[in-house]
């Protein structure tokens, strides 16, 4: 329990990216880029494979859903908010459960 609440925790942290956003599509390729590299080191899995949406806008309040697949199969769920211009939020929303 104390480990999932660390990750919700950590991941429920502002992500600033330094490049310049003017697609949605940036916004989905670098958050599919953060989630595979910091946030799996954050919950301690290997993802195989990391997809998110393209989020419609590019406004502030803006979530889209990300989803990751880790090395044992389990699919994971992100919320991703759009926080202020070039920044987003990630959260935790569904691990796999284990037997």
């Amino acid at each position: 329990m104390l480990h999932s609440r660390l990750a919700v925790l950590a991941l429920g942290t502002t992500v600033m990216l330094t490049g310049c956003f003017t697609t949605s599509a940036d916004y989905q390729r670098d958050a599919e880029k953060y989630i595979d590299s910091d946030v799996a080191d954050v919950v301690g899995a290997e993802f195989v494979s990391v997809a998110c949406e393209e989020p419609r806008t590019q406004d502030v309040g803006e979530h889209f859903l990300c989803t990751a697949v880790d090395r044992d199969g389990g699919e994971w769920e992100f919320d991703v908010e759009i926080t202020a211009k070039n920044e987003f939020t990630v959260n935790e929303s569904r691990k796999p459960a284990r037997g």
